[in-house]
């Protein structure tokens, strides 16, 4: 497994070095740690510019190395004005895993900033994205609970099928959670209420969420959750009991590209744990 972070040393980059070191422990895993700075040619070579320039990597890459502690990772500098773009681009060159990334420093504490290194990697990144909170710091180390928005589409049995790696190698418990949504209307051909179709939706949840809990072996503690109110609202409120949240992707661009729909949107930009984004169709082919 091959694992990119980025970080440009600031304290928000830190969070998700820590966390990173915290996947890392899966066995085999690499940590790459790429540092993307804005880089404008100058019309002529100056050795003072370029010097700067290196500098100021190394600068990042001991701040990196003292987060990290004994755990090993490659440095990866990036010339390169547009973070998000370099991140994208090494993940594609390196074939990588997962992207690990911070919340911006300019939005609220655990918030991403529209616009943002996290936001734009959210829409198109060629794999998995982490989005980590800015000041999340974990109660225990390690991951104790991962959770996993479950609705039985084919978006989230492939969200699932990754937390179940991620509990399983991490050692952790796995809750699936479900949201019952609320029902303004329903129409006016149909002899039924809000209330019915709220029934129904529940009945179908507690079915998909028992049926794939029960397809999980028995290796680690499994557990499912049913909430109610609007899913990106519910989903993120329950990121206050996980260490993280794994959510499929159902924006409907390029396969296999983190393209967000409206609920996985709003949880990783408001969720105060980690959240995980699996792009439509990863790991099949």
């Amino acid at each position: 497994m091959r694992i990119l972070v980025g970080y440009d040393g600031r304290e928000n980059g830190d969070d998700a070095l820590r966390f990173a070191r915290e996947l890392a422990a899966i066995e085999g895993a690499q940590l790459h740690v790429v540092a993307a700075l804005d880089y404008a040619p100058l019309p002529i070579a100056v050795d003072a510019y370029e010097r700067a320039l290196e500098e100021h990597f190394d600068e990042i890459f001991e701040r990196a190395a003292q987060v990290l502690g004994e755990t090993p990772f490659e440095r990866r500098p990036v010339r390169d004005g547009s973070p998000a773009r370099a991140l994208n681009d090494r993940a594609e060159h390196e074939e990588a895993d997962l992207i690990v990334v911070g919340s911006t420093h300019r939005g609220r504490l655990g918030r991403v900033y529209p616009g943002s290194v996290a936001d734009r990697l959210l829409n198109g990144a060629p794999c998995p994205v982490v989005v980590v909170p800015r000041g999340y710091a974990p109660e225990r180390p390690g991951l104790g609970l991962v959770g996993v928005g479950y609705d039985g589409s084919p978006e989230s049995r492939t969200a699932l099928a990754s937390a179940r790696h991620f509990a399983k190698a991490l050692d952790a418990e796995l809750e699936l959670i479900g949201v019952v949504p609320p029902i303004p209307s329903v129409p006016p051909v149909w002899a039924g209420t809000a209330a019915d179709v709220e029934v129904a939706m529940r009945e179908r949840l507690e079915e998909a969420l028992a049926r794939a809990a029960e397809e999980i072996d028995c290796e680690f503690e499994v557990s499912t959750a049913l909430l109610e109110g609007d899913p990106a609202a519910a989903l993120a409120a329950r990121g206050v009991e996980l260490d993280l949240l794994v959510l499929g992707s159902r924006g409907y661009g390029p396969i296999r590209r983190a393209l967000l729909g409206s609920v996985s949107a709003a949880v990783a930009r408001t969720a105060p744990c980690p959240v995980l984004v699996i792009p439509r169709g990863w790991g099949e082919g």
